[in-house]
């Protein structure tokens, strides 16, 4: 698998929470979307860390 895969798959992965966290009563994650749509793959694993996810 490549890196930009893994980027996109990781992108898709904090966008999911992002929606699901906002559906579950948080809309304030949706304020993170942007930022998670124009990130690297070295900010989006930050962004992971921030989310638990990494």
């Amino acid at each position: 698998m490549n890196d930009s895969k893994n980027t996109e798959e990781l992108r898709q992965e904090l966008l999911d929470e992002v929606y699901a966290g906002a559906c579950s009563g948080l809309p304030a994650m949706l304020l993170d979307e942007d930022d998670i749509r124009r990130a690297d793959g070295d900010e989006l694993e930050q962004i992971a860390r921030r989310y638990g996810l990494r």
